[in-house]
Parts: structure tokens; C-alpha cells; sequence
């Protein structure tokens, strides 16, 4: 079989992971596999969910590539799976020839390509196509999925309902990989989760337990963390303190989103941002060499300027971040919070925040709009 795989989201760590992973397990059971293949019999299409126009353009250009491919079969994985009502109201022609599989399901994929190696049994380590925007991390990065889904609770965030609550992948088969890995060579790994801080909550173990473990592989293996939700990171501070103590984390990602108490709980983000900056002063101090970095969002519903201004300001603890734009998603609470920032007033925020980039005042990534 001749598959194409579509990737609308290649920024995104964990859309392109799974999307690499679906392209192993592709070629591990025989198929061609190609991101240019007008002639395909299956597309492979994964997308992004974050926002209400970032699904509707995924949705279209679905509906455009189902169109133009009208021999394919089409199948829509990952994130956007979870989104399916635009996709059904397909004419039923089309809808035959649609196939939507949840990360829940991802079983059926074996039934539905007539797989001899299972997708579970298939890993991906360097990402196909992916564009990074956070330093330090790129295309030669060697990840290990730990963990899909959060145990988080954040109120503009879907990802509960893309993926559910955090799913763990065990200890001894995380450990093998990283070994295997390791074997041929590589001595930093990118563990990657929606949220690295919430691995274990659902098998009863957590990412300390996990790098004590994968630590005693090699001396020599450093561990760059992609993502901590902060109040996790302040629960296992003292336990991943050590880690830093002795340079095995180089990288360390702790999206912030605001410094704004009251924004924090609009958000349901419940921790100090200045227990959090304490935090950060310890693992300078114990690594003046690890890269701290951060997300932020602007324009949340209610956000005054001020409140703004507390996040530009804590975002120098950090040695780089991206600052995103608020995008409304029906399908969150955030979405019910008024009154939302005008559109005239999130222009004048996204000139002033480019401004400061400009100057060299803030040291960001902007995305305006998402």
C-alpha cells in the first residue's frame, strides 16, 4: 500500500511524534510511505485542536486533500480525532471513505491496515518534519514518549478530551528504549509528555521515580524535560533538585502562562509565581548551564495591561519563551469567561510585545494568532 502522511501541525512536539510513529509503523509492516504521493491509497492526516480556527482550518484542508484525492482512503489521528462534528457533515460519499481514530483507539489502526507488527510496538525517536520554535530543542533531539494526556485541569485546554487523563508508559518499557538508545550512542533523551510532570500519577509512581531509574543506565545520560506543569515542578523540586545539581538536566520547559494570580486561577493554574521564581533562582544556582524555558499566553479573557506587564516581567527568569496569543476553543471553560479582550486592543498588545522584542527588552517567540 502507498501512504501519505499529512502533518498540519509541525510545530507541535507530540503531533509530529505521533505522526513519525504512525510513518515507522507504516514502513516496519512493508508499506511505501511518502509526504508527496498524489497517487496514495491512504492518507494519514493529523492536526491541532488548540484553538476554534485552528480546527476549522484543519478540517478544511481535509476536505480540500478529499477532494482532490477522491481514489484515497483517508484517515484523521491524534488530536483533531477528537473533533469529529465538522468532519461528519461530509457528503456520505466522502464519509466512506473517512476513517477517525482517537489516541484511545489507536488498535483499530491494526485492523484497519491489516498490520503484522502491532502501532503499540512501534516507537519513534527523531521527529520527521518537524519545525521547532523553542531553543534548544530541534531536529536532532532523541525523544521517548513517557506519557500521553495530563492530569491537569487547565481551563482553555482541550487536551483532556483529545487524549483523556495521563496515560503512563511503564517504567521497564521507557527504560528499554532509553537503553537501546543509549547503545547506539545517544547520550541526551527528550522526554516527552502533554505534561512530563504528570507521568506515573495514573500507574502510582512520578518523574523523579522515572529519572532515578533511567539515571542509573549511564553516568553519561542527560535528560531534557519538555514540559512541567509548574505546581507539579514545585511538588518535586526538592527530588529533581539533585538532577540539576548534577548537570543531568540540560533543559527544562515550565510554561508559566501567567504571573497574574488572578489570571492563574481564571486559568485553574494553582501555584505562586513567586514560590516559582524562588524555584528557578535554586536551579541557577545548582546549573548556571541549564536552559529554563516557558510559554506564556496574552489576551486571556478579563487580562488587564497590568496583568500583562507581570508576565513580560517574570518571562526574564527565563532564557527564552514564546508568548501565544489567546485563541477562544468552545470546547473550554476559558471559552465562557467574559468580557474577552477586544480585537482592537489584542493588536495593540501584539505591537507592543514586538516592540519589546525588537528592542531586545523581551526575549520571546511571538505567535499573534493561533
Amino acid at each position: 500500500m502507498r501512504v501519505k502522511i499529512e502533518n498540519l501541525h509541525n510545530m507541535c512536539e507530540n503531533n509530529t511524534h505521533s505522526l513519525t510513529r504512525v510513518r515507522n509503523y507504516f514502513l516496519v509492516n512493508g508499506h511505501t510511505v511518502s509526504d508527496a504521493d498524489s497517487a496514495a491509497d491512504m492518507v494519514f492526516v493529523g492536526g491541532c485542536t488548540v484553538t476554534d480556527l485552528m480546527r476549522v482550518r484543519c478540517v478544511r484542508n481535509i476536505v480540500k486533500m478529499m477532494r482532490e484525492q477522491p481514489e484515497a482512503q483517508f484517515v484523521v489521528f491524534g488530536c483533531l480525532s477528537a473533533f469529529p462534528e465538522e468532519l461528519r457533515t461530509m457528503a456520505a460519499s466522502e464519509l466512506k471513505r473517512l476513517h477517525i481514530v482517537t489516541y484511545q483507539e489507536c488498535h483499530a489502526l491494526d485492523r484497519l491496515t491489516g498490520a503484522r507488527i502491532p502501532f503499540q510496538a512501534v516507537s519513534a525517536n527523531l521527529l520527521h518534519g518537524h519545525v521547532p520554535y523553542q531553543y534548544r530543542i530541534g531536529p536532532s533531539d532523541s525523544y521517548v514518549l513517557i506519557a500521553q494526556g495530563c492530569g491537569n485541569d487547565c481551563s482553555y485546554c482541550n487536551i483532556k478530551k483529545a487524549k483523556g487523563y495521563v496515560a503512563s508508559r511503564s517504567i521497564e518499557v521507557i527504560e528499554e528504549e532509553v537503553r537501546e538508545l543509549c547503545r547506539n550512542g545517544v547520550n541526551v533523551i527528550t522526554l516527552l509528555g502533554d505534561d512530563c510532570g504528570s507521568y506515573g500519577l495514573d500507574i502510582g509512581t512520578d518523574l523523579p521515580a522515572l529519572l532515578t531509574r533511567l539515571a542509573s543506565i549511564s553516568p553519561a545520560l542527560k535528560f531534557k524535560l519538555f514540559t512541567i506543569f509548574p505546581s507539579l515542578y514545585l511538588q518535586y523540586a526538592s527530588q529533581l533538585e539533585p538532577f540539576f545539581a548534577s548537570r543531568r538536566i540540560p533543559y527544562v520547559c515550565l510554561p508559566v502562562q501567567s504571573a497574574a494570580p488572578r489570571i492563574l486561577e481564571l486559568m485553574n493554574r494553582s501555584y505562586d509565581p513567586d514560590l516559582l521564581a524562588d524555584a528557578i533562582a535554586t536551579i541557577r544556582f545548582l546549573d548556571p548551564e541549564a536552559y529554563i524555558y516557558s510559554h506564556f499566553i496574552y489576551n486571556f479573557p478579563t487580562e488587564t495591561r497590568e496583568e500583562l506587564e507581570l508576565s513580560v516581567a517574570f518571562s526574564r527568569y527565563f532564557d527564552h519563551c514564546v508568548f501565544i496569543a489567546y485563541g477562544e476553543n468552545s470546547a473550554t471553560r476559558a471559552a465562557g469567561i467574559t468580557p474577552k479582550v477586544s480585537r482592537q486592543e489584542c493588536d495593540a498588545r501584539t505591537v507592543y510585545l514586538k516592540e519589546l522584542i525588537r528592542q531586545k527588552r523581551l526575549t520571546a517567540f511571538l505567535v499573534p494568532q493561533t
